[in-house]
């Protein structure tokens, strides 16, 4: 079921099966780890910024406000990181609260794969993508404050329903508890 770690082997070596079908030459390792190596960097620095501002607004306006970052201000400030490190970067899950962040094509089956897992057993992918470009996949595990947001549907239900049908109606990002895969950061990199 997670075969797809071999496709991660073959990509870091350089000799991924979708580069030689379609007759494209395979990206350089050194090439591969200094994109992987900007992806992590703009992933680290998404994932601060993001946890920070909720941080911030749970603590002005307890998790209605933390839902406000979430729905009026992570798409602008993702953009702007992504932009930052040329790269597109974003988040995504098998279970989505905002349809913007569907996964990406290539990432669909690798997501599906780990649904329901742990995040501490959740591999990190890479992918050769068309165009040079390499799509990255890093786990997001389930904090305990994400569960007022992300927990068992009835407790979330209780907190912030109102708030999350107004917000999402087709909101399908609950039922997580702590050290569960609550999603993934990616990232797609043009490599040099």
């Amino acid at each position: 079921m997670r075969h797809a770690a071999v496709l991660l082997v073959l990509v870091l070596l350089g000799a991924a099966p979708a580069a030689q079908d379609a007759g494209r030459r395979p990206i350089p390792p050194d090439q591969v780890q200094a994109a992987v190596a900007r992806a992590d960097e703009a992933i680290a620095e998404l994932q601060k910024t993001l946890v920070g501002r909720l941080k911030e607004e749970l603590g002005r306006g307890g998790p209605a406000a933390a839902v406000t970052v979430c729905r009026d201000e992570a798409q602008q400030l993702t953009r702007s990181i992504g932009e930052r490190h040329g790269l597109e970067i974003g988040r995504t899950s098998h279970r989505v609260r905002n349809p913007v962040n569907e996964p990406r094509g290539w990432a669909r089956h690798w997501i599906a794969s780990w649904a329901g897992a742990r995040a501490a057993d959740a591999k990190p992918a890479t992918y050769e993508l068309d165009n040079g470009r390499l799509g990255v996949l890093r786990p997001i595990g389930t904090m305990e404050l994400c569960v007022m947001c992300h927990g068992q549907p009835e407790a979330v239900e209780a907190v912030i329903g109102d708030v999350l049908r107004e917000s999402y109606p087709d909101d399908r990002a609950t039922g997580f508890a702590p050290g569960d895969l609550r999603g993934w950061f990616w990232a797609e990199v043009p490599v040099n």
